[in-house]
């Protein structure tokens, strides 16, 4: 049955037709974006216990399925029961199995901390192993997911709204990390909900919105048009031919390279602040503005993303880099936050603010950029692999230089140590840091026209030759 029905002899416009879709895209990035939160509020945590920065190097590997979701991609692409729908058959079991985790595991967590978010009398380190390897499972069978909802996006959307499947995207991962780490923060600082009963709550949310999902939404019929008798065999060996195509390499060199250049700034600044004592409830309530405009701006970017992204990329590169250095000042500046407890200081909750604003603004136009140009160039065809694979690359990219800035932070850290005392003579932070920006200068001067280039490809470019996929028997 059609999903899409319209008057006789009219053609539907705009997102006529797509209101359910888009609806039901927005939940599940949503309800996606819970576990990324929670991994965010562990990293705040870890902070005020002062873990040391190899111990959240350790954590930090819980994202490394969002980086190898690909090897399993073609079989999420392949194997299905037909009867349940392709996606579906993924999405529902995966979707169980996070709720369930989250339902039963939330009072292992706050033994896992060590008796609890705090220092107290009682307090013991953290076992980051374990931890880790529970959010390595979350963060699994989250990718799992979005691998089953990249693709079916390609399929529910109608051809001349496939550009808001990015949108819905970064909108629901946004506003479900912002639930689930602000939100949380939030319920929290005015004793409201603790994290065992705050994943216990989701848990039963995502069991009670996967049945609905199950039961009252079905899949469009249409893997007779694409992909209906593709093996896993074949699955791979387009993955390969994807790999294989000139552009994918040059996107690919771009993706692995150019991240390098905030890396450091942005995902050290806050842990630094916290560090010299900024409370993480604070951390939390200056990302409320941020969240409102990252569910707003997704939106506001899609006509300047809906043709030529990649441009907007390579127009705001420089930008986020002198935004990176003026982190780093602002941290070198910071205040002595023993001396404000309860507060910020005025002048500087206006910096960090137009600080977040400014950075979080420039990394949604990347995000939704990056996004909307993998939605040009995916071919249809090849279902959710060929859009999972580009994700892959992207994930990848951010991952390898975040998680060695996080390793090198320590070691390239001096102190002086009187008994048990220590005084920080150099934080790692700033020659790190000065390195990361330096890179990204020279970097765009070298390959800066790299983004134009490949905007200004052939779409056929992008496309698997007959010959570049093996069928088999």
């Amino acid at each position: 049955m059609k999903q899409r029905r319209v008057a006789a002899g009219r053609e539907p416009k705009g997102l006529e037709g797509d209101y359910l879709n888009i609806f039901v895209l927005l939940v599940l990035y949503i309800l996606q974006g819970i576990p990324l939160g929670l991994s965010r509020t562990m990293d705040l945590i870890f902070q005020e216990k002062h873990l040391s920065y190899d111990q959240q190097g350790v954590f930090s590997s819980v994202s490394w399925p969002y980086s190898l979701k690909i090897i399993w991609a073609p079989i999420v692409d392949s194997l299905f029961v037909k009867r349940f729908g392709r996606r579906k058959t993924w999405l529902i079991p995966v979707q169980l199995m996070i709720g369930l985790l989250m339902f039963f595991g939330s009072s292992s967590v706050t033994e896992y901390l060590g008796g609890g978010e705090g220092i107290s009398d009682e307090y013991t380190e953290p076992d980051v192993y374990k931890l880790t390897f529970l959010f390595f499972v979350f963060y699994l069978l989250a990718a799992t997911q979005d691998i089953a909802v990249d693709g079916w996006a390609v399929e529910m959307l109608a051809k001349r709204n496939i550009s808001y499947a990015s949108t819905c995207n970064a909108v629901g991962q946004t506003f479900g990390f912002f639930i689930a780490f602000t939100g949380y923060m939030g319920l929290k600082m005015y004793g409201l909900a603790d994290l065992e009963s705050f994943m216990y709550f989701w848990g039963i949310v995502f069991i009670v919105t996967t049945i609905a999902v199950a039961f009252l939404k079905s899949e469009p019929d249409n893997s007779s048009e694409n992909e209906e008798d593709l093996s896993i065999n074949e699955a791979y060996s387009q993955m390969g031919g994807i790999i294989n195509l000139s552009s994918v390499k040059s996107l690919m060199f771009i993706l692995f390279t150019s991240k390098v250049t905030y890396v450091a700034a942005e995902g050290l600044t806050l842990r630094k602040l916290v560090e010299r004592g900024m409370k993480k409830e604070h951390v939390a309530s200056l990302t409320v503005v941020v969240t409102l405009l990252n569910v707003i701006l997704p939106g506001l970017f899609s006509k300047y993303t809906s043709t030529r992204p990649l441009e907007l990329i390579r127009s705001t590169y420089l930008l986020r880099t002198l935004v990176s250095i003026f982190a780093v000042f602002l941290l070198w500046g910071a205040p002595d936050f023993a001396h404000h407890p309860d507060a910020l200081p005025a002048y500087f909750f206006v910096a960090i603010l137009a600080l977040t604003v400014v950075s979080s603004a420039l990394q949604c136009a990347h995000f939704v950029a990056v996004m909307a140009f993998f939605a040009q160039v995916s071919d249809p065809s090849i279902g959710g692999t060929y859009m999972t694979m580009l994700n892959t690359i992207a994930n990848l990219g951010s991952l390898w230089p975040n998680q060695l800035v996080l390793f090198m932070v320590d070691r390239l850290s001096y102190r002086s140590c009187d008994g048990d005392v220590c005084e920080v003579i150099m934080d790692g932070f700033y020659p790190i840091s000065f390195f990361c920006i330096v890179y990204g200068l020279v970097w765009f001067l070298k390959y800066g026209d790299m983004f134009t280039r490949l905007q200004n490809m052939d779409i056929q470019d992008w496309r698997l030759n007959s010959n570049q996929v093996i069928k088999t028997d």
